[in-house]
């Protein structure tokens, strides 16, 4: 788990979100005393004085897209300081990945997922996902491929461990 999927996990433990329902925009706002206004503008968070966020979204979106919207304007509003136009590119393009990564960990949060238990055929589980979570299903191709190479990946790590520890034993009996 990466250190902004963990700090995704606390924040909504913290919040009391517990299970895929939770995880609207109106339950979020609440726990965190964000106002939300839906204008037909696009989307953005503010930070009127020290505590007091808002967070206009885009009312031309459909609800599906608003939450991640929402999801994503969240991350900037908690994790993100300052002026984005006085930061260096680089550095608002980090935000930015860093607010898209945010929007899969806090649409899928994978405590949730992993309570479940998911098909075993990979069309299947995005279906699953997509359905469970109210995400489009192209974010849900992403989380499942994360996971699954997070899952490979430590089977990868686990075999080379074994192969590391078999050589140092061949090493010491010769």
């Amino acid at each position: 788990m990466t250190a902004l999927e963990q700090w995704t996990e606390d924040l909504y433990q913290r919040i009391g979100v517990r299970q895929p329902s939770d995880i609207s925009i109106s339950y979020i706002a609440e726990r965190l005393n964000i106002w939300v206004h839906y204008l037909d503008v696009r989307s953005k968070a503010v930070e009127a004085a020290a505590g007091m966020y808002s967070v206009y979204i885009d009312n031309r979106l459909p609800p599906e897209l608003q939450r991640l919207e929402f999801l994503h304007e969240l991350c900037h509003l908690l994790r993100h300081a300052g002026k984005s136009t006085l930061m260096p590119a680089q550095f608002t393009q980090a935000q930015k990945d860093e607010s898209e990564r945010f929007i899969l960990y806090a649409s899928m949060p994978y405590s949730m997922i992993s309570k479940g238990s998911l098909p075993e055929l990979r069309d299947d589980a995005v279906a699953v996902l997509a359905v469970t979570f109210q995400v489009p299903v192209p974010l849900a191709v992403q989380r499942i491929d994360q996971i699954q190479r997070r899952i490979f990946q430590g089977q990868l790590m686990a075999v080379m461990e074994r192969s590391e520890d078999r050589n140092i034993i061949h090493r010491h009996i010769r």
